[in-house]
């Protein structure tokens, strides 16, 4: 259903949305369309799962291929799950995230498994995850009753090579179901509180926001209930709307378009007028 009211400001995925995958290629039309927003003064935040890169190397990659963005645009998962962490005084984590960010948790004033009692268990996007990770990882949930983070939920994402790899959502579920324990923690998308943080960032009601992204299901459906309009673009995962089949029609986005550069940021509002420009 179409929510009255003009768009007075934007929410976006990442990947998928402004670039194609983990190569930060530029969907076509994407930088002109983020210009375009910047030139009418519009406000608009990347709401991000990202936990592949540090927050400033995700800005920078950015940058590097000519979008308009500076860290304050950024309401990321993983510096959200630190600030969880920090206000609950965990500081000693099993990451099973991806390696080159150990640094950065350190950098934080983070210890890591191996360095001390593991006290939090955080989940992120890991390609070399391996099950004896997952075997570590089932132990000190069941024998040392950690709380379990997930800083998103994401069932899979796609690699340089625009392959599909299985994400923390799927590690999630597994350790679930080997756990009994399902009282996880998630921080990013489709949780509520990453967009919450977004909108106070904005200062913009809910319903003069359009949230764009390249998967219904983790991040439009939350954007949906909690009164955004919602856009999803078939430049990223998914390359048409049968994903659609898995919603209820209720759930469906607002508008479904081939591209970012399908949506007029000059008229702002969804019209369900698709003229590809990708």
């Amino acid at each position: 259903m179409i929510k009255p009211g003009a768009v007075r400001a934007y929410l976006l995925d990442i990947e998928g949305v402004l670039v194609r995958d983990k190569r930060y290629e530029p969907v076509p039309g994407a930088v002109q369309w983020l210009e375009g927003v910047e030139a009418q003064g519009l406000p608009w935040r990347l709401v991000s799962n990202n936990t592949t890169f540090t927050p400033r190397e995700l800005v920078d990659s950015l940058a590097a291929v000519g979008f308009p963005v500076t860290e304050q645009h950024l309401v990321g998962a993983l510096d959200a799950g630190r600030r969880w962490l920090v206000q609950r005084q965990l500081r000693r984590i099993l990451w099973l995230g991806h390696p080159r960010l150990a640094d950065w948790w350190r950098a934080a004033g983070f210890v890591l498994d191996g360095e001390a009692t593991v006290e939090a268990l955080v989940l992120g996007v890991n390609p070399r995850l391996a099950p004896d990770d997952l075997d570590r990882a089932l132990a000190v949930i069941l024998d040392e009753g950690v709380p379990v983070v997930c800083l998103h939920r994401n069932g899979f994402w796609l690699d340089e090579r625009s392959q599909r790899r299985l994400g923390p959502g799927a590690w999630a579920a597994a350790l679930e179901a080997a756990s009994g324990h399902s009282g996880f923690t998630t921080i990013g998308k489709p949780a509520e509180t990453i967009y919450h943080e977004a909108l106070k960032s904005l200062g913009i009601p809910a319903g003069e926001c359009l949230f764009i992204s390249d998967d219904p299901v983790a991040d439009l459906v939350t954007a949906g209930r909690l009164g955004m309009r919602t856009a999803f673009v078939l430049s990223g995962k998914y390359g048409d709307h049968g994903i659609l089949s898995r919603l209820a029609q209720e759930e469906w986005p607002d508008m479904v378009c081939t591209c970012l550069a399908d949506i007029d940021s000059n008229e702002p509002g969804p019209t369900g007028d698709i003229d590809s420009r990708c």
